[in-house]
């Protein structure tokens, strides 16, 4: 007899994925719309760029394994209070984080389907990223090579525009000739509204120092300029 193959574990995307399906076959009495709703499930899960080679192998991610993943879910929720089963502790992590941010995490699993298509180079520093790890990949790439964030970026350093608008650092003052390579644009669009193909406006960038880039791409609520400059204002306050 053939050994079943284990089949790798999920990850942070699929989790969001898996979480937003919960909540939303929680309120489903149906048992044929739940399983129309684990069927898109397993058709979504089997389209994400993280384990291409599996695609056509019918045990990975099959409704049968979703059903089940949903069940740990499910155990994880403490509204639930059940004694059997398990669940992972990415599960909870993303369970805790997204339980009173439902809405969110719908538009993100939205948008994390919609990028499945495109063939965007996952960066690997962001794959334990709370917003996912393609979302996140997908905003850095349009940073580095959207056109209007490239033209606005070079006629700031052109008219010599090289204040951080977060905490204020002027880098030419601080660095002189460097601040042409170290500001950089910042996209504040939420994650949970990025999708295949999207437009960027000069209203939606940013010029940041690298510190207050980095800050921004730590979370994704400091997308909110009003948020990111808030918490630069709290540590500024503590230094």
């Amino acid at each position: 007899m053939a050994e079943k193959k284990r089949m790798p574990p999920l990850r942070l995307d699929e989790v969001i994925l898996l979480v937003d399906a919960y909540f939303q076959i929680k309120g489903i009495e149906s048992s044929s719309l739940r399983n129309e709703c684990i069927s898109e499930l397993s058709k979504s899960m089997r389209s994400l760029p993280f384990y291409p080679d599996l695609r056509d192998d019918d045990a990975f991610r099959s409704c049968a394994g979703m059903h089940m993943c949903l069940s740990n879910v499910g155990y994880i929720d403490p509204a639930n209070k059940l004694t059997f089963g398990h669940g992972s502790a990415l599960q909870k992590r993303v369970f805790d984080y997204y339980c009173e941010r439902k809405e969110e995490l719908n538009r993100i699993a939205t948008s994390i389907r919609s990028l499945s298509c495109m063939n965007i180079t996952l960066l690997d520093e962001y794959k334990d990223y709370i917003g996912g790890q393609l979302l996140i990949s997908y905003h850095r790439y349009l940073e580095a090579t959207d056109k209007t964030v490239l033209r606005l970026k070079a006629e700031c350093l052109n008219y010599h525009r090289t204040e951080c608008v977060v905490c204020g650092e002027n880098l030419e003052i601080k660095y002189g000739d460097d601040a042409t390579s170290l500001l950089e644009a910042h996209i504040a669009v939420p994650l949970s509204q990025h999708h295949a193909h999207m437009s960027i406006s000069t209203t939606d960038i940013l010029l940041l120092c690298p510190a207050c880039h980095r800050l921004a791409h730590s979370n994704p609520e400091l997308f909110d300029e009003a948020r990111l400059k808030k918490r630069v204002k709290e540590w500024q306050q503590h230094v």
